[in-house]
């Protein structure tokens, strides 16, 4: 019964204009989802690169939608591939016509391994991302 009334009382408020902060909070959620840098602490190990280390680091990667805008050679390939001028992709071949959200430099990490030794993984962690494609 409460969360009916608080879906009431935001109706309401959205309904008479003071809604701006579920607005707010609609469009803040929406540039949450675009492409950008996220983050996450994880221990050496777990990267999968065969270190045996228990420290922990932050590793940066992109991830995100990107706008969906169709180029020109977009439409030329679509157009090539419905009239049969280019041959369909082999199985297992895919053709991507969406821009991806990619990592557009990288950054080199170090680290101590359990044996006491130095390690530095270049281009490890993202440093910068963009829609590409």
């Amino acid at each position: 019964m409460r969360s009916l009334l608080k879906f009431v009382v935001i109706l309401f408020c959205v309904q008479t204009g003071e809604g701006h902060w579920l607005r707010s909070l609609i469009r803040r959620s929406a540039l949450d989802s675009q492409c950008g840098l996220r983050s996450i602490l994880l221990q050496v190990r777990d990267l999968g690169l065969g270190y045996d280390s228990d420290e922990t680091i932050l590793f940066k990667y992109c991830s995100g939608t990107c706008p969906r805008v169709r180029s020109n050679h977009d439409l030329t390939l679509t157009n090539l591939l419905l009239t049969g001028l280019l041959p369909n992709p082999l199985p297992g071949e895919l053709w991507h016509s969406a821009p991806c959200c990619r990592p557009t430099h990288h950054e080199d990490m170090a680290f101590l391994d359990n044996s006491h030794r130095w390690h530095k993984v270049e281009k490890l962690s993202a440093a910068g991302c963009s829609c590409v494609g």
